[in-house]
C-alpha cells in the first residue's frame, strides 16, 4: 500500500467511524424524543380533569380516555417500527461501506505482503548469486595458488 493509499484508508476509517457514531446518536436521540412525546401525551390524557362527577359520565370519559391511549399507543408503535426499519436500513448501508473499506484494506495488505516477499526473494537470489561468485573466485585463487606451488 502506498503512503497515499494508507492515508486514504485511514481517513476512510475515521470517516466511517464518525458516520457510525452519528447514526447511533441520531437513532438514540430520535427514540428518546419519541418516547418523551408518547409519555407526555399519556400524561395529558390521564391527568385531564373530569367534566362531571356523575358515574355514567365518568365511565364514558374513562372509555374515551382508554380509546385515546390505545390509539396513541398503536400510532407510537407504528412510528417506532417505521423508524427502526429506517435505522436498520441506514446501518445496513453503512455496514456495506465498512465491508468495502475492509476489503480494500485487506487487498492492500495482501499486495504489500506479496511485494515484500518478492523483494525478499529477489534480494536473497541476488545475495546467493553474489556468494556463488565469491566462492568461485576463492576456488579459482586457491587452485591458482596450489598450481603455483
Amino acid at each position: 500500500m502506498s503512503r497515499k493509499e494508507t492515508t486514504d484508508a485511514t481517513s476512510s476509517y475515521v470517516e466511517l467511524s464518525s458516520q457510525a457514531y452519528g447514526l447511533f446518536v441520531d437513532a438514540y436521540a430520535s427514540a428518546n424524543q419519541r418516547a418523551l412525546g408518547y409519555w407526555k401525551s399519556l400524561w395529558e390524557i390521564a391527568s385531564r380533569p373530569y367534566a362531571s362527577t356523575a358515574v355514567e359520565t365518568t365511565v364514558r370519559e374513562n372509555f374515551d380516555r382508554a380509546n385515546q391511549v390505545v390509539t396513541l399507543t398503536i400510532s407510537e408503535l407504528q412510528a417506532s417500527g417505521s423508524k427502526v426499519a429506517e435505522t436498520a436500513e441506514k446501518f445496513a448501508t453503512h455496514n456495506a461501506k465498512v465491508q468495502d473499506s475492509v476489503s480494500l484494506a485487506f487487498r492492500g495488505a495482501v499486495n504489500t505482503g506479496i511485494s515484500n516477499m518478492n523483494f525478499v526473494k529477489d534480494t536473497t537470489q541476488q545475495q546467493f548469486e553474489d556468494m556463488s561468485k565469491r566462492v568461485d573466485e576463492i576456488q579459482t585463487r586457491a587452485m591458482a595458488a596450489v598450481s603455483q606451488n
